[in-house]
């Protein structure tokens, strides 16, 4: 007799979840109980960092890169408790959020750029010169 097994969608992506993680010299990895979830785009001059972090104001926001790791924090404080004795529902994230990703060497780390705008944080990170392609022409030979 043959035991009947539950289908389960997600057991082939599983494994494959730290590959999907990985973006050319670019790794990231979780290190917090809330996700900021985020993208990663390369052009021929840079990186550009997409990450969400809806409610957060500018200078809610830290950016630090240590020992080529990228460190993107924001923190929002919640009011006090004892303030609103009245609350009946209260889901709305106070607290921290935190995302790192490993820098290769190929980003220029003192020029990053970050904006903020409407939930969407921007991080454009160049590229030193060497790791940028070089264009060799080919001449033909007379």
């Amino acid at each position: 007799m043959s035991a009947l097994i539950r289908w389960n969608p997600t057991y082939r992506i599983r494994p494959r979840r730290h590959a999907m993680n990985s973006f050319g010299s670019l790794a990231s990895h979780w290190d917090s109980r809330v996700a900021m979830p985020l993208d990663i785009e390369e052009n021929e001059d840079s990186y550009v960092v997409t990450a969400s972090v809806p409610g957060f104001a500018p200078e809610d926001v830290e950016i630090e890169v240590k020992d080529d790791v990228l460190i993107i924090r924001a923190e929002r404080g919640g009011e006090d408790e004892d303030e609103h004795e009245g609350w009946r529902l209260r889901e709305r994230f106070m607290g921290a959020i935190e995302r790192k990703l490993h820098l290769g060497k190929d980003v220029n780390a003192e020029d990053i750029e970050a904006e903020l705008e409407h939930g969407v944080l921007t991080l454009v990170l160049p590229k030193v010169e060497e790791a940028q392609p070089v264009l060799i022409k080919v001449r033909a030979n007379k």
